[in-house]
């Protein structure tokens, strides 16, 4: 389902702040339960834009009109009873907020270690060799792994590409092909569902990108995935993202080991 208030925040995130999609997305956040009824000119007038604006907001964040965002916004409005339990986490006590919540953050880490951990990630950190055009993605807290992976990467010498901006992800992953790696970190391993609603992300599969998941999801299975590195999470408020940022750090960790041992090699 597409996430209304993720895009928003993507926005702020991505757009300056005079930008007519910022000041829009900011307004939207800020009064998204005051505007179930409101139309396009008076959403236009209270964001001292105008009605084109409004439009071509819609489409940059991916929505066909601004009656699909009306749509989005009153869906909202329902999941948002939902979401108050979001800060709940196993073992939380309220009489000792800290020491629950450190101790359920650290019980999910325990649980990432798998036989399987280390093989997978040199095996993706093989084609962080091979390939020179390189992307990684995520949304909201997922994408801020991902911008930890190309900082860290890059500080090992290899670039890689990516975008806080859904609509820019989206535009790359279509385009991308066989000669691109995507990394993409999805807790839930929805990603995909979530940017690409009703639609396929790859229209030949013979010449799309190879893509490696890292998920908690153990039960996904979708055909143009190659490879899944899957981590254990109660999928509370102690578990994300945490588990995703520790696997992120073991594979710049084997890709630096591995510059090591091609430099000793060659020694």
């Amino acid at each position: 389902m597409f996430n209304l208030m993720i895009i928003l925040i993507s926005t702020l995130n991505s757009e300056p702040k005079d930008s007519n999609n910022y000041k829009i997305a900011k307004y939207i956040i800020e009064n998204i339960s005051s505007l179930e009824n409101c139309t396009i000119t008076e959403l236009a007038k209270r964001c001292y834009v105008s009605n084109s604006s409004i439009s071509r907001f819609c489409d940059d964040i991916g929505l066909n009109d601004f009656n699909t965002l009306k749509t989005q916004i009153a869906r909202f409005a329902f999941a948002a009873q939902s979401a108050k339990q979001k800060f709940h986490f196993k073992n939380y006590d309220e009489n000792s907020l800290s020491k629950s919540y450190i101790f359920s953050v650290c019980h999910n880490l325990q649980m990432i270690d798998s036989t399987s951990l280390d093989y997978d990630i040199q095996i993706l950190v093989q084609d962080i060799h091979k390939y020179q055009k390189i992307a990684t993605f995520g949304y909201l807290q997922s994408e801020n792994v991902a911008l930890d992976l190309q900082y860290d990467l890059q500080t090992n010498r290899k670039i890689i590409f990516t975008r806080i901006k859904f609509k820019d992800q989206v535009e790359y992953i279509k385009n991308a092909d066989e000669n691109t790696l995507l990394i993409i970190f999805s807790d839930s391993g929805t990603y995909f569902e979530h940017v690409f609603q009703r639609m396929k992300p790859f229209k030949d599969l013979k010449h799309k990108p190879k893509i490696c998941m890292i998920t908690s999801n153990s039960t996904i299975n979708v055909p143009y995935i190659d490879q899944y590195i899957h981590y254990k999470s109660y999928h509370d408020y102690a578990s994300h993202p945490y588990p995703m940022m520790v696997i992120a750090n073991l594979i710049c960790l084997q890709y630096a080991k591995s510059l090591e041992d091609q430099e000793k090699d060659s020694q």
